[in-house]
């Protein structure tokens, strides 16, 4: 190692709390996303079409949400906004019913 190397890693703790700053502003500009009701606003559909999605296998149980118990569900925020974006490119489809 020769001294600029030395000079870089100084920047290192620097970085680190720019990143976790970054983080907390994140998390304050997007809402949670662990309900259904909350993945309903997030996605901009009815929960009824996050209950169609779920029941198609678009929602998969252990990758978008576990279980709290029988009743409750509770989404994984990363796969939700993965979710979305996959909506907007069209890989997970909708079915359209007349």
């Amino acid at each position: 190692m020769n001294v600029e190397d030395f000079n870089n890693l100084r920047i290192l703790p620097i970085l680190l709390r720019k990143i976790e700053e970054m983080e907390k502003r994140q998390k304050i500009l997007m809402p949670p996303i662990t309900t259904k009701k909350e993945v309903a606003k997030f996605l901009n559909r009815s929960e009824r079409t996050i209950n169609n999605y779920i029941e198609r296998g678009l929602l998969k149980e252990g990758y978008h949400f576990h279980r709290k118990n029988a009743k409750i569900l509770v989404f994984i925020e990363d796969a939700i906004s993965e979710f979305k974006k996959e909506l907007h490119k069209g890989i997970a489809y909708e079915e359209i019913t007349i």
